[in-house]
């Protein structure tokens, strides 16, 4: 089974075209934007058009086009991260990681609407490194070039102070192959190596319309006008999130983040250590990491509300509930923003989530200890919105 459509993204399709006929598509891209909004697919659909020979690329017709639909053009190469094996090491290490890519591309072949999951233990280990840097050294096997698509590149450091994986692979970015092309995907750029993004040109991929994003949830994953259009606007038109809470592979992130904020409001300080003390000392990544995202888009809408944009919220019922939201000033939610957003990097990071969310909780508290509305915020004399408040909502866009 093929790929299924890219949508949405048009007009950076478009740029990248004409950067490609005009021979100005860099060695090395990095698609930055947030989870489950299409950065891999795009990414794969620049390796189609780079391989395809046909004059209006990609054409969908010819062998190349035919065969990296499938999955299989032997020029186009797709990692991500993946679980460490047990009980292996070495080359052995290095063959049964490689052995799980090709049986995790099977499945995908089988499953176009796989969903973005993401297991917590999963990493772009150094022997994954070792593999891409092995096939980058080989010439075309049929392509005018090789292409590396690494999915979730900020999982290249399985520890922050373990780097070895980023920094093998910085190798390959500093002195890459004259026939080789690498194009990075991240939801948390920050977490790269600063030297890795300093060698690649960042795109920054937006969100689908929320009516392209139904259209596709419609025509692809079964759902029906009334489902689609909610699931999207819960998570501003993240396909991939839409099929992973529809699939049944994870629960709605936004109980638990509910729950943090909550208990950051109204809980004591003991409750604020036996809630922290309930996450596990490991696995920062995945639903963990997902939950953060939620709690993150809570506040937003949240300062959105607030400061007179309830335009901007993708979900303006938080304030239903969670009541006590309503009666906090803009900039104390902005400011939670921050910290949530910090605690994203952490746990980027694979941190201690029960370390995180135990200083977390103690930041939430100091910065929205109940304020009220009444008190007078840094009103901007332009539009009545609180200036402190707009670099906020600039990921809105």
């Amino acid at each position: 089974m093929s790929l299924l459509p890219l949508v949405g993204h048009s007009d950076l399709q478009a740029r990248l075209a004409g950067a490609a006929d005009s021979g100005r598509i860099p060695q090395s891209l990095l698609f930055r934007g947030p989870p489950g909004i299409g950065k891999q697919r795009l990414a794969l659909w620049l390796a189609s058009l780079v391989q395809c020979a046909a004059g209006d690329r990609p054409c969908g017709r010819c062998t190349s086009c035919r065969l990296a639909a499938d999955l299989q053009h032997p020029d186009v190469h797709w990692f991500f991260p993946l679980p460490s094996p047990t009980k292996v090491s070495g080359d052995r290490r290095r063959e049964k990681l490689e052995e799980a890519r090709l049986e995790e591309l099977e499945a995908r072949r089988a499953n176009p609407l796989w969903p973005t999951t993401g297991d917590e233990a999963a990493s772009i280990f150094l022997p994954i490194v070792e593999e891409i840097r092995a096939k980058a050294v080989r010439r075309p096997a049929m392509g005018r070039s090789s292409v590396f698509v690494i999915g979730d590149a900020e999982r290249m450091v399985p520890q922050a102070s373990s780097p070895e994986a980023a920094n093998a692979f910085l190798k390959l970015l500093e002195e890459p192959p004259p026939d080789t092309l690498v194009f990075l995907t991240s939801s948390r750029p920050g977490a790269l190596l600063p030297t890795i993004r300093s060698r690649v040109l960042q795109v920054r991929v937006t969100p689908p319309p929320l009516e392209a994003a139904q259209a596709f949830l419609v025509q692809y994953a079964g759902l029906s006008e009334g489902e689609a259009a909610l699931a999207v606007r819960r998570t501003d038109g993240s396909i991939g999130s839409v099929l992973a809470l529809s699939s049944g592979d994870g629960a709605d992130p936004r109980v638990e983040a509910d729950r943090l904020l909550a208990c950051a409001l109204k809980g004591s300080r003991a409750d604020r250590l036996r809630v922290a003390a309930g996450y596990p000392p490991a696995g920062a990544r995945g639903a963990f990491s997902g939950m953060l995202e939620a709690l993150e888009t809570s506040l937003r809408d949240a300062a959105a509300v607030a400061a007179g944009m309830p335009e901007a919220a993708l979900d303006a019922g938080v304030g239903d509930r969670i009541g006590e939201v309503r009666s906090l000033a803009p900039e104390r939610l902005a400011e939670a923003v921050g910290h949530v957003e910090a605690a994203r990097d952490a746990a980027a990071g694979n941190g201690n989530p029960e370390t995180i969310v135990s200083v977390l909780l103690a930041d939430l508290s100091n910065a929205l200890g109940i304020v009220s509305r009444n008190a007078q915020p840094n009103i901007s004399a332009r539009d009545g919105t609180d200036s402190r408040f707009l670099h906020i909502m600039e990921d809105y866009g």
